[in-house]
């Protein structure tokens, strides 16, 4: 693993932020697979998948589905109707929160068996889905799955869980734009925009209150606003979503 355990929290090391370039310059829908094949490459992960739901003007027929999946595993499943006791969608329709598939009920026979057949195609041992709500009543999964063994896998999702919940709003937004889906204009205030960027190029609350001088609790405040302007959960979803918006410049290296 590239980064450091003792790196602080409020830090984006070169690997997420080159990421982050990435996704904001694929222009063309045919671009965004081969994107989620680098993401796994580079996070040493076996596979990463989108799917989108409810999408206006996009998922009217059927979802928007991009997946680094073998073809054998996509046909399995849908031969198998495993969409209809898929415990990571009905998971991801209810919650907010990353969802690891070890924790969910494998009580259910058939879902074992899923499982187990995933693991055959080479899904992976381990698995982890970020479910993304839009602001249009839309929403997306993104999930990311390897071969780690469970204590390894513990320790790989404390290193990296921002990173792949910030990476899925990019990579939401990222369809959204190459599938030409427009939505309204986030307007931000100009100290909303300055704290977010602060925030974005690594400095903690204290530090950027002190760069512009204000208080700390000015700052969240504005950080605060732009977080509810920009219907995120909190700034690190704000800052991912700012980007990806343009209203903020992505951090030099």
């Amino acid at each position: 693993m590239s980064r450091s355990s003792s790196l602080p929290p409020d830090r984006f090391d070169l690997l997420f932020l080159r990421m982050v370039d990435r996704i904001t310059e694929v222009a063309h829908k045919e671009e965004g697979h081969d994107l989620l094949r680098e993401i796994a490459r580079n996070y040493g992960l076996n596979h990463a998948a989108y799917l989108g739901m409810n999408i206006r003007g996009l998922t009217a027929t059927e979802p928007y589905v991009s997946v680094t999946y073998s073809d054998e595993w996509v046909m399995h499943y849908k031969s198998q109707s495993f969409v209809e006791i898929d415990p990571v969608l009905s998971a991801s329709l209810r919650s907010i929160l990353p969802i690891d598939w070890s924790e969910l009920d494998g009580g259910n026979q058939r879902v074992r068996r899923m499982f187990g057949e995933s693991r055959e195609f080479g899904v992976g041992r381990q698995g982890l889905t970020i479910p993304i709500r839009g602001r249009h009543g839309e929403m997306a999964i993104f999930s990311v799955t390897s071969d780690l063994s469970a204590k390894d896998w513990l320790d790989f999702k404390r290193i990296y869980m921002r990173d792949f919940q910030t990476l899925a709003v990019h990579i939401h937004q990222m369809v959204l734009k190459t599938e030409g889906v427009i939505h309204e204009d986030v307007h931000l205030a100009p100290r909303e925009i300055e704290c977010l960027q602060l925030v974005a190029c690594g400095l903690t609350f204290q530090e950027a209150a002190f760069r512009i001088g204000l208080s700390d609790r000015t700052v969240r405040f504005y950080l605060d606003l732009a977080r509810h302007k920009l219907q995120c959960l909190n700034v690190t979803h704000a800052v991912a979503r700012a980007l990806s918006l343009d209203l903020i410049k992505t951090p030099e290296r």
